[in-house]
């Protein structure tokens, strides 16, 4: 399809959010809430605990809807029903990297032949203990974050929701410093949180639930 086609050739990247009203249910999350994040940026979106970011990154990767106004990568409109190509140039950084501890690990050899049931491996009882995933240090979070960012290098945009959270001081200065090298890169970076870290940056800055923005070049009021 052309789309597909547009989505694997184009060089540079604009995320548009335009008048976008989101809610859950009948929760009223944000209203006629607009910015631009480019290529060659990073884009912070902060505001207060509750205030709806990590339903904000659902949204921009298009597992929400919006209730009005829309959201567009480079004037192709994002929906949910067009999002599963658009996140094919993503690379997303959860709230709880944790649950992508496993990627940390080595990959065990195959022991003995292939169970021919293997497949129906999930849809079986098993009796086995499942051990809790350990929690991860500061340090292995930001190599998994990194590892992250390295095995996708394809992609364009970068969507880290609270990526801070997790880390000292010193390895939130490095992640930050790693963020901006993808921005340099030509990257479209958006980044979550409250950090004064990320706030006290020469970067745009939209506030959910207060209705604030910076940098009016680059963001719609």
């Amino acid at each position: 399809m052309t789309k597909n086609r547009y989505l694997c050739t184009k060089n540079t990247t604009m995320l548009e959010v335009k008048d976008v009203t989101i809610a859950v249910g009948d929760k009223v999350v944000t209203t006629h809430f607009s910015f631009i994040a480019r290529d060659g940026q990073v884009t912070c979106v902060t505001g207060p605990e509750g205030s709806g970011k990590t339903v904000f990154i659902r949204t921009l990767m298009g597992f929400l809807p919006v209730r009005e106004g829309f959201v567009s990568v480079d004037g192709e409109l994002l929906t949910t029903h067009s999002a599963y190509a658009f996140r094919r140039l993503m690379v997303y950084l959860p709230q709880e990297i944790q649950a992508l501890a496993h990627q940390l690990d080595e990959p065990e050899a195959p022991r003995g032949e292939a169970d021919a049931y293997a497949a129906w491996g999930p849809m079986l009882p098993d009796a086995t203990p499942v051990k809790a995933p350990e929690p991860l240090s500061p340090e292995d979070v930001f190599r998994l974050m990194k590892e992250t960012l390295l095995n996708q290098s394809d992609r364009r945009i970068i969507i880290a929701d609270d990526p801070m959270a997790h880390l000292t001081p010193a390895l939130a200065q490095s992640m930050l410093a790693l963020l901006r090298r993808q921005a340099e890169d030509g990257k479209t970076v958006v980044v979550t949180g409250r950090e004064p870290l990320l706030l006290g940056l020469d970067v745009p800055v939209i506030t959910l639930g207060g209705g604030e923005t910076t940098n009016e070049m680059e963001i719609e009021s």
